[in-house]
């Protein structure tokens, strides 16, 4: 009798090949739809039993169903400093025995994931790190629950990508709708968490993103709206009290970057810290967890996501000194849970931190100004926005989250001000965003990634030349070879005078067919144009670029959507150049060439470069053999950029059958003696090849 577990894994084989057998699932836009709103039930569906499962194991684990501040506050202080290194200690047990590694990165991950296409997200890590968390925040730990909410969602969200084999475009889109789903249903913010991805985690406002984005994060939203209801935060009536009260929220919004940025060097200092402490995991993570305890002794707003304490801000029930200790605390304990290794989010954190500075520059204004000026709740509220965009560096999704999560519409002006002026300044100081910095830290320029993907929004009709010199297809040769000595350019472009397009005339060809004088007289230019490659107008850049790469020329011409399609112009390289280096770049374009190693002149292990490389002193390209402990395994399996700090340039097989991969496929096996072209720090690199 065939048992169980058998029977669930032949019919999720069966699902699978029904999956790929399916083609109409993948190629129609209706069934792309179904997709989405499969993906945005999914995320509703997540939302609502992470939720339950807190519920559960915060009553398994205190014995109590209340809210996670008053069973802080109902405890001695012996078990306030005890039970979130507990929580802690089993998170990480959790980890180590269920994933057999340490702690991941969270949204980083997934920005991997969706702009630089090196990581696959698995359903497999994301459940057991969701089941992390979900043990470290319900025993005190001082981590969002949206992270693991957003990374399961992804995670399955890139799962039915790959069972549906979408293309590459669709399936970033798809996690896309993964993380705007997750996002949607903790905190019923639909438009606010398709801002999140497009402004945070993709850098594009297309419309062909944002459609996807705002079905998956609406469909989520009315999932988990359905069950739990209302606006998660209680908001009284607040609005602007003269037009003089701009000038402290204006000086808010600068506070709110400093902050932001303290922030962020906290959560960077401790997480070096953690990573410099001779320990297993599991020990940083139950120290952290202890560091947690040992705050919420004094401040037991500092545990869990902090949803109770911004009600609290927000309502004006926390005194000027609580607001004080609940800022400092909050950002030390959110510093150690994260730098610590336990896997959680940061934005209820941000969200906590911005209602309780809010509500102490307003504490303050209102003592200063009474009449003129706003209650401290509405400055709490405003806060909340603009240490969210000092954090995040996007001031738009900031500005909608907070208005769709408190729904006061009165404050949206001071509220746009103060998110505008904190992260324009906050970049000004540094251009990394919290969730960019540890990335960077690993050598990954995660902006240059995210500001490549916008070629995908520039289209052709954008940067084409709108009137280039053409001829008819009954234009002599004699005349055509006059129109060539007096233009530039390789080619001339064939079209009839009802726009028609007919073809491209090489001067090649044009030179050859002068040598035939015998046909001079009779040649025309429809005789000498040949058919090439096209564009429309609305295609964008990124895809006009492959399409260079099979041509000698260099200009394609633009067609429109017409039957027949009429001639509209041409793009050429260097007008692809141009916005590249505008639009995308800013002109600061950097090339680097990799060379095969082993020739002469090589040092051993180390790849030959050529072109220009602008790497720190501390960082190094070598090719290194791939250690016998990790032959068969994948570079999706071996996850480099985690657990070696490396990125994998190229691939060389062993047995030399097949050429050089750049970059290499994260799929395959590695074979001994395959050698992996690598690029990091050089103790890192001396590190991967004794592993």
């Amino acid at each position: 009798m065939p048992r169980p577990i058998d029977r669930i894994q032949r019919l999720m084989t069966s699902a699978r090949g029904w999956a790929r057998s399916y083609h109409p699932l993948r190629s129609t836009e209706a069934s792309y739809v179904i997709l989405i709103v499969s993906v945005g039930i999914l995320g509703g569906l997540v939302g609502l039993l992470y939720q339950l499962g807190l519920k559960i194991f915060q009553l398994a684990y205190f014995a109590s169903n209340e809210s996670i501040l008053d069973i802080a506050e109902g405890l001695t202080w012996q078990r306030r400093l005890i039970a979130p290194a507990a929580g802690a200690f089993v998170a990480a047990m959790v980890i180590r025995y269920g994933l057999r590694e340490t702690g991941g990165e969270g949204m980083a991950e997934i920005m991997e994931a969706v702009v630089l296409k090196e990581k696959l997200l698995r359903v497999r890590r994301a459940l057991w790190k969701g089941l992390s968390s979900l043990i470290a925040i319900g025993s005190g730990g001082s981590i969002g629950r949206e992270g693991p909410m957003v990374q399961i969602s992804a995670a399955a969200a890139g799962r039915i990508a790959e069972m549906m084999r979408l293309s590459a475009e669709r399936r970033r889109i798809l996690i896309g709708c993964g993380v705007a789903a997750g996002m949607a249903a903790a905190y019923h913010a639909p438009i606010g968490a398709a801002l999140f991805v497009m402004e945070v985690i993709i850098g594009n406002f297309a419309m062909e993103i944002f459609g996807p984005l705002v079905i998956a994060s609406v469909v989520a939203t009315l999932v988990s709206h359905g069950v739990l209801g209302g606006p998660i935060y209680h908001v009284p009536e607040l609005s602007l009290v003269s037009a003089w009260e701009f000038v402290p929220y204006v000086g808010l919004g600068i506070a709110c970057a400093l902050i932001g940025r303290l922030f962020i060097a906290v959560m960077s200092g401790t997480t070096w810290a953690f990573g410099k402490l001779p320990a297993p995991h599991w020990l940083r993570a139950t120290l952290g967890g202890l560091g947690v305890g040992a705050i919420a002794i004094w401040v037991p707003h500092v545990w869990g996501n902090g949803y109770e304490g911004v009600n609290l801000a927000l309502t004006g029930e926390m005194p000027v000194q609580l607001l004080a200790w609940a800022l400092a605390g909050k950002m030390v304990a959110s510093a150690l849970s994260i730098g610590s290794g336990s896997s959680g989010g940061v934005f209820t954190a941000t969200l906590f931190l911005g209602a309780t500075f809010g509500g102490l520059v307003g504490s303050a204004a209102h003592s200063l100004w009474p009449g003129l000026t706003a209650p401290p709740a509405a400055y709490a509220l405003v806060g909340m926005s603009g240490l969210l965009a000092a954090t995040t560096h996007a001031p738009i999704m900031s500005t909608l989250m907070v208005f769709e999560m408190s729904l006061n519409y009165n404050l949206i002006l001071p509220v746009l001000i103060c998110s505008g002026v904190a992260a324009l300044i906050s970049r000004a100081i540094r251009r990394d965003s919290i969730y960019t910095e540890r990335l960077r830290q690993r050598g990954v320029d995660i902006d240059l990634a995210i500001e490549e993907t916008a070629l995908s929004s520039i289209h052709c009709a954008d940067v084409m030349w709108a009137n280039p010199p053409t001829v008819t297809a009954h234009t002599p040769l004699r005349t055509l070879l006059d129109k060539f000595l007096h233009m530039k350019g390789e080619g001339i472009h064939v079209v009839e005078e009802d726009r028609r397009y007919v073809g491209l005339i090489d001067v090649h060809d044009l030179l050859a067919a002068t040598e035939q004088k015998a046909l001079e007289q009779l040649l025309i230019a429809g005789d000498l144009a040949r058919e090439v490659p096209h564009v429309k107008g609305t295609d964008p850049v990124s895809a006009v670029t492959e399409k260079f790469w099979f041509l000698e020329h260099g200009e394609l011409p633009v067609l429109s959507d017409d039957d027949p399609p009429r001639f509209l112009g041409v793009v050429t390289r260097r007008d692809v150049l141009r916005a590249f280096d505008k639009e995308v770049l800013q002109r600061k374009l950097m090339t680097v060439r990799y060379a095969g190693g082993g020739q002469s002149g090589t040092p051993p292990g180390r790849a030959r470069r050529g072109g220009i490389l602008d790497l720190p002193v501390e960082f190094a390209i070598e090719e290194l053999p791939v250690p016998a402990s990790l032959v068969g395994s994948t570079l999706t399996e071996l996850d480099l950029p985690h657990k070696y700090l490396l990125t994998a340039l190229a691939l060389k097989p062993a047995n030399g059958a097949t050429a050089e991969m750049i970059p290499p496929p994260i799929d395959r096996a590695l074979s001994q003696g395959d050698r992996l072209v690598l690029v990091g720090k050089r103790q890192d690199l001396a590190r991967f090849a004794q592993a």
